[in-house]
């Protein structure tokens, strides 16, 4: 590794003082070297190659190719997103960013391409470096130096010299030409996507990124509908909002982290945030898509789902566009992240104003029925189970536990069968299992843990029904994929309008706060 970075550095020195040791003046074109039938005069020809150090006689070209004819000589050679060819002398170093270098000329410096391939057939005094290329080296290639290569093969001729040591990192991948593919044909021009035939690979991964927000839009077509309703309701307030996130977020992470206490926040804040985009990316698509489907008329295609298909596939379209691709990409992210952050303020308002209007109007609930009126009877859609209890069915209408209070309980919990996993002296594989059997057995004896005894939650059934086996269990075991999932099953309850998370929405159960503390007894 050392040696790789002492031949980088050299020869991108050895660059930069070809190409920055003068003053700038105007392009120098290379020197012609002098033919004589007379023999050549060695210290003349030391002292030409002296001037010529301390000259800005160097071949520059970006967007093209560096070339070097031959009989000609030049302090360096270098090419910026373009090939340098190099058939002259080289008095210092040959450089490519994102080409290749061919060189059949003798360089008195280095030979380095960063993300291009290498071709030498001419003496080179110092380093050799490809960084994500390959290197070849002819018949009449001759390095004094070390050759490094990083990404890449070596292909090197029988009657190829090498003087110093060959170091090859992390062999040759493969994915690289068509890293660099997309870089010169889509980054270059601002666009995500582009017609190549090497760049099915991105078209991949641009398709199961749509697949992923097709499957959000079926799993949560509620959320994500009501999410649509804002943004064109209010396209306004929800651009607004966008702006606001943008420019706040930067803020909010600087105080967090100079709070100190609030560094342990920021992983959670930003894994929140960036779930909230991916919602959010889904949503405008659906959006997107709305604006055709709606004239369609058939049932099935007024689905959410299709909808965000649909605006997906408009939007790589659009990512096909030169610059209008990638300004098309950051705006839909943007303006799909404001669109959730505005909901989810929508959502706490009316559950503030909902909460406001129940409390106002218990004490009139409470007062005693007017004498000779009849009950109002209950159909049989809305009449509970009968074996729920008066308790059970007021619990499913309790202050649902938000994020923060379900984290604390399952961190106790968590800490708790640690603890009897370590004393117990089992195999590290039992942990998993064992936080799931306690939770299901819990839940189905106690409605809870004693994390959540603790921080006062407690599970209850949806349709008021008491807990049973089917429920603990499938609960348990939904919070597997809550949490394969980079967490975002368990991230879910911060956007969820009933706080569940996706095990609570596989089981049918709601976590609502208990207005005394329970007990183990």
């Amino acid at each position: 590794m050392n040696r790789l970075f002492r031949s980088l550095l050299l020869c991108l020195a050895l660059a930069g003082r070809a190409a920055f040791a003068a003053e700038p003046a105007e392009p120098a074109e290379p020197v012609e070297r002098e033919e004589s039938a007379a023999p050549a005069d060695e210290d003349h020809e030391a002292e030409v190659r002296i001037k010529l150090r301390h000259s800005d006689n160097v071949v520059v070209n970006a967007w093209g190719e560096a070339r070097l004819e031959a009989n000609k000589v030049a302090d360096g050679v270098i090419a910026i997103f373009g090939d340098a060819r190099v058939e002259g002398e080289v008095i210092d170093a040959v450089v490519t960013i994102f080409g290749d270098a061919h060189v059949s000329g003798p360089v008195h410096g280095g030979v380095v391409s960063l993300f291009g391939n290498v071709y030498i057939d001419s003496p080179v005094q110092e380093a050799a470096v490809a960084v994500f290329g390959d290197m070849e080296l002819g018949p009449n290639a001759k390095v004094e130096g070390d050759i490094a290569i990083v990404g890449g093969k070596l292909t090197r001729d029988p009657g190829a010299v090498v003087q110093g040591k060959s170091e090859v990192m992390l062999g040759a991948f493969e994915g690289l030409s068509g890293v660099r593919l997309w870089i010169e044909k889509c980054l270059f021009y601002g666009r995500l996507l582009a017609f190549e035939p090497g760049l099915s690979w991105a078209w991949g991964i641009a398709l199961g990124f749509l697949l992923f927000y097709v499957v959000i839009a079926l799993m949560f077509d509620r959320g994500v509908t009501r999410c649509v309703e804002t943004l064109e309701t209010q396209p306004g307030q929800s651009t607004v909002a966008a702006i606001l996130a943008v420019l706040c977020t930067p803020v909010l992470f600087i105080l967090l982290i100079v709070s100190v206490l609030g560094i342990v926040v920021v992983p959670f804040a930003g894994m929140a945030l960036w779930v909230a985009a991916l919602f959010g990316k889904a949503v405008v698509l659906a959006a997107l898509g709305r604006r055709v489907t709606r004239f369609t008329g058939i049932a099935p295609f007024s689905h959410v789902a299709f909808a965000t298909l649909v605006g997906g596939l408009i939007a790589l379209a659009l990512y096909v566009i030169p610059v209008v691709g990638l300004i098309a990409y950051k705006l839909l992210g943007i303006l799909g992240l404001g669109v959730v952050l505005y909901t989810i303020l929508l959502s706490m308002r009316q559950r503030s104003a909902r909460m406001s209007a129940v409390a106002a109007t218990a004490p009139a609930t409470a007062a005693p029925a007017v004498e000779g009126a009849s009950p109002t009877p209950t159909s049989p859609e809305s009449a509970p189970p009968a074996a729920s209890t008066p308790a059970e069915i007021a619990a499913t209408a309790a202050p649902r536990a938000g994020f923060w209070i379900r984290m604390g309980a399952l961190l106790i919990d968590i800490i708790l069968v640690s603890v009897i996993v370590s004393v117990l002296d089992t195999p590290d594989t039992v942990w998993i299992v064992a936080l799931a059997g306690y939770g299901a057995l819990m839940w189905k004896i106690k409605g809870t843990t004693i994390g959540g005894i603790v921080c006062g939650v407690k599970v209850v059934r949806r349709d008021g029904a008491p807990l049973n086996w089917d429920t603990a269990i499938v609960r348990a075991l939904g919070c597997f994929l809550s949490m394969v999932v980079c967490g975002l099953g368990f991230l879910w309850i911060v956007f969820d309008e009933d706080r569940q998370a996706w095990h609570d929405k596989i089981a049918g159960t709601l976590v609502v706060r208990t207005p005394r503390p329970e007990s183990l007894v």
